[in-house]
């Protein structure tokens, strides 16, 4: 607490010392001396040379300041005191907290008497954001300068946790509109040939029709895998699978690869969720039909406790960047209408089954592959050398 020696002062250092926020009460008189005569242009004339902003900001006579005050930026009497003008302050470095204080210092020559504002500041933890309130006493409608009541409250948690919410709010914005994009080319399309097929069955060719019902079923097993995809997410690293023994050849059949040269080795058994490992295949190849080149394929490599699946094609890559948070949700190349759930998702998937998912680009291929555990052969699988693969289709 800083000493006052008459008996109005000794009163407001109790008040302030009974203060539970950092306070301090401060004379303005010495500036309005060294100004006096001059109006505001000329004060903030003057100001804009840094030696005289500095200087000014030592001329308020400190009257009291709380505990909490002195906690936050250091006793001025100390001779290790890392009060503001000994902090390398400059107007450069803290823009916002240079113009709150010349918006004091000519406050005396304006008429004002209370300011708020939020600005970046020195203390003793370091810099934080500071809200300012800063109050000159009034008696009878008169200003009193000499009694100037300075509150400052560090809100930099605060604003972080704003920003943060901020941020959460516009990306579920983005969430949300993308979703909507999503979701409406598909379902425009299905409505579209689904009102064809209602309306124009009998005039239609066998072969319009089934044409017409395919292109119906891709566009709903579209919706469906982005639906899954929401879900997963929505579930967190709680979403569930289950572990069953399974034959790796027979999941991959529901799966369309159409348009991809497969190597299987038939018979092979891993440990998962066979919907988990469609899911995550299929959005293998709906990324590889989306962003990849004309050549894709679909290997399955065995090894001793382990299978790869890995999913090829020869496009262009990933966009600059990209590489480094491709798994991370909303993660996209800057596809119009992509989701970016995808990959975040299945990897996800991935290693809630025991297993992983990564990214490769291997001469000009790009690969993604999924690592899954194995755990032996079908009773019916083909006995000559079980580590080979066999190509199934094309």
């Amino acid at each position: 607490m800083i000493q006052t020696s008459d008996d109005a002062e000794a009163e407001i250092a109790l008040i302030v010392s009974a203060a539970a926020v950092p306070m301090t009460i401060v004379d303005y008189t010495p500036i309005m001396e060294r100004f006096a005569g001059c109006t505001v242009e000329e004060i903030k004339s003057l100001l804009s040379e840094e030696s005289e902003f500095l200087a000014c900001l030592r001329l308020p006579r400190i009257l009291a300041s709380s505990q909490e005050w002195l906690d936050l930026y250091g006793s001025p009497l100390a001779q290790d005191a890392p009060d503001l003008p000994d902090r390398e302050f400059s107007p450069e470095r803290y823009p916002d907290l240079a113009r709150s204080m010349i918006e004091q210092i000519t406050a005396p020559f304006e008429g004002v008497s209370f300011i708020v504002r939020e600005h970046l500041a020195p203390t003793v933890a370091g810099d934080v954001v500071v809200r300012s309130h800063w109050k000159a006493a009034q008696l009878g409608g008169i200003i009193n300068y000499s009694r100037i009541v300075i509150v400052d409250l560090d809100v930099t948690d605060l604003r972080a946790a704003q920003r943060s919410l901020t941020d959460a709010v516009e990306a579920k914005d983005r969430l949300v509109a993308t979703i909507a994009h999503e979701l409406r080319n598909p379902v425009t399309s299905m409505m579209g040939f689904t009102s064809i097929l209602d309306n124009d069955w009998d005039t239609l060719d066998e072969a319009s029709r089934r044409e017409m019902a395919a292109l119906t079923a891709t566009q709903a097993s579209d919706v469906a895998l982005l639906l899954e995809d929401l879900l997963a997410a929505a579930a967190g690293p709680t979403v569930p699978v289950s572990d069953d023994a399974l034959e790796l050849d027979e999941v991959l059949a529901c799966v369309d690869l159409e348009g991809f040269t497969r190597s299987v080795r038939p018979g092979v058994i891993v440990w998962g969720d066979q919907l988990r490992i469609r899911q995550i295949v299929r959005n293998l190849v709906s990324n590889a039909r989306r962003y990849g080149g004309p050549n894709r394929a679909l290997h399955v490599e065995v090894h001793q406790d382990q299978v790869r699946v890995s999913v090829h094609d020869d496009g262009p890559g990933l966009a600059a960047g990209l590489a480094g948070r491709l798994f991370e949700p909303l993660a996209t190349g800057g596809a119009s209408g992509s989701l970016g759930l995808g990959l975040s998702v299945s990897r996800q998937l991935a290693r809630a089954m025991g297993g992983d998912l990564g990214f490769d680009r291997r001469a000009g291929w790009t690969v993604f592959e999924l690592v899954l555990r194995r755990t032996g052969w079908a009773s019916s699988a083909p006995v000559d050398d079980p580590s080979s693969l066999s190509t199934v289709g094309t």
